[in-house]
């Protein structure tokens, strides 16, 4: 049984503290604003599921400036209401610039 999933690129801006966390924590961050938001978020199959989401380009430790995820999610979901779901569930210094359904 494959569940199918549905992706969406958002375009985080890290600036002030936040360019003090590293990649590994950017996922944890997005992993617990998702859960917070309570959006249909997609999991990876196996032993030990985990959510799925890619991160198209790093960002050096200590560096200001733009990211881009793409979430997955288990139903089609509006992108403006992934960022208005998303946006007072991430910590000030991270924002989001950029929503948009991935091809």
């Amino acid at each position: 049984m494959d569940i199918q999933k549905y992706p969406i690129k958002v375009t985080l801006h890290k600036r002030g503290e936040m360019i003090y966390f590293s990649q590994l924590d950017m996922v944890r961050i997005l992993e617990r604003a998702l859960r917070r938001a309570g959006l249909p978020i997609y999991f990876t199959q196996g032993f030990n599921p985990h959510v799925k989401l890619s991160f198209l380009n790093g960002l050096k430790l200590g560096v200001d400036g733009s990211l881009e995820v793409v979430l997955y999610f288990t139903q089609k979901i509006e992108p403006d209401s992934v960022r208005q779901k998303l946006i007072p569930q991430l910590p000030e210094g991270l924002d989001i610039i950029g929503c948009e359904v991935k091809n």
